[in-house]
């Protein structure tokens, strides 16, 4: 199949609503390590960092409990998201609009390959990714997406995300930028974003412009 273009997702605060499912989840493995529960405030405004950050933001420094405690996330979601694991509104119906635009889409996340399949194909949307990539590595978020593009060859793409490392990627590897202002990163850190906008029934309309597309195409 011909693609028309390449449209790169972050997933946390882009296509998943990260708080309905993960909050819950932190919360549940801190109580497991004997802290109290953070606020949902205090973990909403880590999303889109690696968890490395939560442990040491939630937990504070040191890291000698970091690894029981992304255990305790891990286990604890598998239940959280089949329980009320959720995309945002419009999501599925941007990703087929997407899909008939010709465009190939793939997932550059700050977090974990697990964590990345595991919300993914709970929440139904696996299938519309021709490639998912997470922070396994070392490689910084801009080199992930030089990869993709990279993989994917010389059409023409798109970043779309909410928090400022998804705008310096697009910058870095010299593609425009969507930014995503029902996420977590909010209107000053959208503010370098090419486009912004306000759900993702926005995103189509937006890719087409940045792409140069005819609203018909």
């Amino acid at each position: 199949m011909a693609y028309s273009g390449t449209v790169i997702f972050d997933l946390d605060g882009t296509l998943h609503r990260t708080e309905t499912a993960l909050v819950p989840a932190i919360q549940r493995a801190m109580e497991d390590l004997g802290y109290a529960a953070a606020a949902p405030e205090a973990i909403n405004a880590l999303y889109g960092e690696p968890l490395e950050v939560f442990s040491r933001e939630l937990l504070g420094p040191g890291g000698r409990l970091h690894l029981a405690f992304m255990e305790g996330i891990r286990k604890h979601q598998l239940v959280t998201l089949a329980e009320s694991g959720s995309l945002y509104p419009g999501t599925v119906a941007m990703l087929q609009e997407l899909a008939g635009m010709g465009m190939r889409m793939a997932v550059c996340s700050n977090a974990g390959m697990d964590y990345i399949r595991l919300v993914t194909g709970t929440l139904g949307m696996a299938g519309y990714f021709s490639m998912m990539v997470g922070k396994d590595g070392q490689t910084s978020k801009s080199d992930r997406v030089a990869g993709i593009l990279e993989a994917f060859g010389g059409v023409p793409a798109v970043m779309v995300g909410d928090r400022y490392h998804d705008v310096q990627a697009a910058k870095d590897n010299d593609i425009p930028s969507i930014g995503c202002l029902y996420g977590y990163g909010g209107e000053r850190e959208m503010a370098p974003a090419d486009i912004r906008v306000d759900s993702p029934s926005g995103i189509p309309p937006a890719v087409r412009e940045l792409m140069g597309q005819d609203s018909k195409t």
